[in-house]
């Protein structure tokens, strides 16, 4: 009996030390996240009173992950770019340095429009309109056979937001587009496009270029239209796409590629655009090919990748 005691006793000891343990732990990480962002609000602080005329997120990098030579790479990419239907748009992220090729092609996005339309419905949410969990009725208007599956599910079968944003920008399903198309108005894209600066471009011919269409990459890593948790949301859904060629044939597997492809395969148009989180290093990629076959514009693709790639990783 007295063994037994002994024995709960140091049971609850042990609890206790681990409860302790674990409580040790949580506040040193707390600590740590908000010594590091007091850190670096002060690092900033210092820098501006130091050298106002200067852009204080300088303080937050490290020199050698501000790429400012871009010209071998760009020389590169050039050399690719002598085919004149493949344009090519490159941006650092940390110093807005920047290649473009062939700046001036227009074409189709397709899917790529994807991507605005996914700004609009997270959009409702932030505003409180909907919400991720707010459920949607698939209609005999909404299917589309064309890209996806969901098609084949009975008219009136419900989703989640959450579930049509999965199958929007992991699959780029045309009936999940369809079904969050139809509960838009023309008011809701017209904002997102009326904000970025890209309406006129857009709806004037509804083609677009390389450069221009990495806008919404720039808006939702600095998550200018959306808050940063709804910004966040859409990358990570975005770095689970099922496009495993074109542009990711290019980039490591360890690599996080956040990004959406568009297809017209009866036009041979072919696009991929999204952002490559080399550490400490991101940079949105945009590729727009035309005129190829498809084995063709793969090729092209993963070596406008792995070259630049190379180039950031190794900068």
């Amino acid at each position: 009996m007295e063994q037994e005691k002994k024995d709960k006793s140091w049971r609850n000891y042990k609890y206790w030390l681990l409860a302790v343990l674990l409580l040790a732990v949580s506040n040193a990480g707390v600590f740590y996240f908000w010594h590091r962002d007091t850190a670096s609000i002060k690092n900033i602080d210092q820098f501006r009173q130091q050298y106002p005329a200067l852009d204080p997120d300088r303080a937050l990098y490290d020199p050698k992950d501000l790429i400012v030579n871009t010209y071998p790479l760009g020389q590169q990419l050039k050399a690719i770019g002598q085919d004149q239907n493949v344009s090519i748009y490159f941006e650092s992220l940390n110093s807005g340095a920047n290649i473009s090729v062939n700046k001036d092609l227009q074409v189709w996005p397709a899917s790529l429009m994807k991507i605005p339309l996914a700004l609009a419905a997270m959009k409702k949410v932030e505003i409180g309109a909907w919400s991720l969990d707010k459920e949607f009725a698939i209609t005999e208007e909404d299917k589309n056979a064309d890209y996806g599956n969901l098609y084949n599910q009975p008219a009136g079968t419900q989703l989640s937001l959450r579930d049509l944003l999965d199958k929007l920008l992991v699959e780029s399903d045309n009936t999940a587009r369809n079904v969050i198309a139809n509960n838009l108005t023309d008011a809701d894209m017209d904002d997102v496009l009326n904000y970025l600066g890209i309406d006129y471009d857009y709806k004037n011919n509804g083609q677009i270029t390389a450069k221009r269409y990495s806008i919404f990459w720039r808006a939702l890593f600095s998550s200018t239209y959306l808050q940063p948790e709804n910004s966040q949301t859409l990358i990570g859904i975005m770095a689970h796409s099922d496009a495993n060629d074109f542009l990711a044939q290019g980039i490591p597997n360890n690599v996080e590629f956040s990004h959406k492809i568009g297809v017209l395969n009866a036009q041979q148009i072919y696009s991929d655009s999204g952002i490559v989180y080399v550490t400490d290093r991101p940079y949105i990629l945009t590729v727009m090919v035309q005129n190829h076959t498809q084995a063709e514009v793969e090729a092209i693709m993963k070596d406008v990748a792995q070259k630049t790639y190379q180039y950031i990783s190794s900068y």
